[in-house]
This record gives structure tokens, C-alpha cells and sequence, in this order.
């Protein structure tokens, strides 16, 4: 395999700067960042109630989606302004030109697709992922008839023998499913077949040539309610469980001028992440201002199969999709690890921890954090795989 090498080559050089630099953010990092954080957040949440005027500006960039619950919490129970911050909310159709507001300045952050995060990134973009939002949150839905006399027990990928799904590039049928297809021994284009459009919706189903088609939350659950049938959920498929759908995203440059911001940003995003875990009804009422759907299919939508949102980095994801990207060719070799920062997103949890160190949820999400961030390598991940890059389900961290 023409990567492999290269890969076990540069394993320990890119294990090393990320446990570099989560040391320094232990240490003299986390002091900078910490005393601005202090200045910036001096009374700051009493400033959010008495005058907005004092809060900063701070603009973020979302899609329409249920998995973005995390920015809705924040906004509508008050935890940016708790923060010191005065967010403004817009709403974007598409990864392109999100990411293009985050790089010139125009967002302070995003939740942007992670495929577009990586290549971006990877053709130069001065950007850096700086935490997690939703996870998984896709379904490959077919036409009901496809499925007509089937016990829904034995669904499986296996029914699309010789079937048209609909395809984007670089979206998650390209990513997940092409890799899973191949790993079934079957050959696109031959066992299966991938009609490639701009766009892939719902409406793909009403082409009489389409069979499947790839979606997000909540629009899987409305496919469902319009007929459809949901054969296979992304987070099935190993090694995606748990797969990134969308990273936030933020400019170098802006990061480097105010980190102290970007750690109140996250800050209120962890407490958001905490209210989401315990306000079911208040949750999914924050997000219905967002998302205009029904509310019970909002609730599905969230706290459903294989979906979940967090603010962690999770970097051991973000390797995985990084690597099957590569593998598909869709980018080259670079070094990510330089353009994922998780000392934010470490600083931010760690403030909130030692302001209540008997919170037992905190504890957990620090546990989590290096779980997913520091006690995992590429090596691992390697294991998983052999020489011919066809998964093995070897070990995993």
C-alpha cells in the first residue's frame, strides 16, 4: 500500500506534536490563555444581564440541521452571553460558503461538514478545528418498494445488489459507503452503482433510475414519514462509528488574536452540552426555532439512533476520516495534527471543572477528552486495517 509507510513514518512525529502540544497547554500555554480568558471574563455574566452593549461580538455560521443543537442551546438558555459574548446566528445552505466566511473573517466560527474541513484545510486554507458538533447523523434511505416482503430484522446493504444510489462528491455515500461497499468484496460500478449529482436530496428517490440516497438528521426521520425506508445508518459501519459529520471550524488568524474568546465560545458550548444531556423538552424547543420541523420528529431527530452532538475535538474521528479520505485519493498526505487544536477546547473544560470540582459530568468529560484525544495514536487505527486497506476489525484504543 503506497501509504502505509509513510504513514507508520510519520505516526510517531504526529502522536508527538499532538501530546506537545497538549503539554504546553498544561503549562505555559494555559497560563496565556488563561489570564486573558480572566481579563476578558471579569464580570462578564453580570455584564450578559445589565448590558449587551458590553458583551463582544461574535458571529457563527450553521445549517438547518438538528445536529447543530449545540449552538441553539447556547444561544437561547443564555450561556454565550454568560460567557461575555453577543452571538449572532446565520444560517448558510452549504459547506463552500461557510467555510470561505470563516477563513476571511466574516464568521468567527462555523459548523462546517468535516470532509470540507479536512480539504480545505489540506489545499492551504488557514483554518483550524477547534471542536466537535454532531456525530453521525446520516441514514441510506430506499424506495419502499426495494424492501417490499422483507422482515425489517433482516434489512441489510445487501438488498442494493445492483442498485442506483445517489451520490455526491466527497459526501457521506462517497466516504462511508464506497469504503464499506468495497470492504464487502462488491465493485462500484459493477455490484453497485453510484449516480453522481450536485445535490442529493429526497427528491433524488422521485428519478426512476435512483434507489438509495444518503441523508442528514432531520431528514431521515422525514423520509421515513414521507414512505421511505431507512435500510442502513451510517454510525453502523465500522470503522465509522461514531464517525465526525461536522467540526468547528475557525480561522488561524483570529484564534491567534483571541484565543480568550474562542475558549468563552466553547466554554458556553460545554455548558449547552450539559443542558442538552438533561433538558429533553427545553432542548428540543430551543432547536425548533432553528429548525422549522415538527417537534416530536425533533426529538426523534435528537435524541435518537446514531446521532449525538458534542463539543469535544475528538481527534481519534477526525483520524479516521482523515485516513479514508486519503484512501479514496480524495487528498495527499499533510499534517493535520498542526491544524487541530485542542487546547481550547481543554482550557475551556478545565475553567468549568475547577469552578464546580464535586460535578461529576465534568469529570466525565474530561475522562472522554482523553480517551479520544490523547490516549489514541494513528498506530491504533492502523491495526484496523491490512496491507490492502480492507478492514480486518482489529484492535482498536
Amino acid at each position: 500500500m503506497k501509504f502505509r509507510n509513510l504513514f507508520r513514518k510519520s505516526t510517531a512525529l504526529l502522536a508527538a506534536a499532538v501530546v506537545s502540544s497538549l503539554f504546553l497547554a498544561g503549562c505555559s500555554g494555559e497560563t496565556e490563555i488563561n489570564t486573558e480568558t480572566q481579563k476578558f471574563n471579569s464580570g462578564s455574566k453580570e455584564t450578559a444581564k445589565t448590558a449587551k452593549s458590553e458583551l463582544v461580538p461574535f458571529k457563527l455560521g450553521y445549517l438547518p440541521s438538528t445536529g447543530h443543537l449545540l449552538y441553539f442551546v447556547a444561544k437561547e438558555e443564555g450561556f454565550f452571553e454568560e460567557e461575555g459574548l453577543d452571538v449572532s446566528l446565520s444560517n448558510f445552505d452549504g459547506n463552500t460558503e461557510i467555510v470561505m466566511s470563516v477563513e476571511s473573517g466574516k464568521l468567527d466560527a462555523a459548523a462546517i461538514g468535516s470532509t470540507s474541513c479536512i480539504n480545505y484545510i489540506a489545499q492551504g486554507a488557514k483554518l483550524q478545528i477547534i471542536g466537535g458538533i454532531m456525530k453521525e447523523g446520516h441514514a441510506l434511505v430506499v424506495k419502499p418498494e426495494l424492501v417490499e416482503g422483507v422482515d425489517p430484522k433482516d434489512y441489510s446493504l445487501e438488498l442494493l445488489r445492483g442498485k442506483t444510489i445517489a451520490n455526491v462528491n466527497l459526501g457521506i455515500t462517497d466516504i462511508v459507503y464506497r469504503n464499506v461497499f468495497e470492504n464487502m468484496g462488491w465493485e462500484i460500478g459493477k455490484d453497485v452503482y453510484f449516480e453522481n449529482l450536485e445535490s442529493a436530496g429526497l427528491e433524488s428517490l422521485l428519478n426512476n433510475s435512483i434507489d438509495a440516497v444518503s441523508v442528514y438528521t432531520p431528514f431521515r426521520a422525514l423520509a421515513e414519514k414521507k414512505g421511505y425506508v431507512i435500510i442502513n445508518y451510517s454510525g453502523q459501519n465500522e470503522p465509522f462509528g461514531d464517525h465526525p459529520c461536522c467540526r468547528n471550524l475557525a480561522s488561524t488568524e483570529l484564534i491567534e488574536q483571541h484565543p480568550e474568546r474562542y475558549v468563552a465560545y466553547l466554554k458556553a458550548l460545554i455548558k449547552a452540552y450539559k443542558f442538552y444531556q438533561e433538558n429533553e423538552d427545553e432542548t428540543c424547543e430551543d432547536i425548533a426555532k432553528y429548525c422549522d420541523t415538527d417537534i416530536d420528529l425533533i426529538r426523534s431527530e435528537t435524541y435518537g439512533k446514531y446521532i449525538s452532538s458534542t463539543p469535544d475535538p475528538e481527534l481519534k474521528a477526525i483520524w479516521i476520516w482523515y485516513d479514508a479520505l486519503l484512501n479514496g485519493g480524495y487528498i495527499e498526505e499533510f499534517d493535520l495534527a498542526a491544524s487541530v487544536n485542542t487546547d481550547l477546547y481543554l482550557q475551556a473544560l478545565k475553567e468549568i471543572s475547577e469552578a464546580e470540582p464535586d460535578e461529576q459530568f465534568w469529570k466525565d468529560l474530561l475522562k472522554h477528552f482523553d480517551e479520544f484525544n490523547v490516549n489514541y495514536t494513528r498506530e491504533d487505527y492502523f491495526d484496523i486495517y491490512d496491507d490492502n486497506w480492507k478492514f480486518t476489525g482489529g484492535a482498536k484504543s
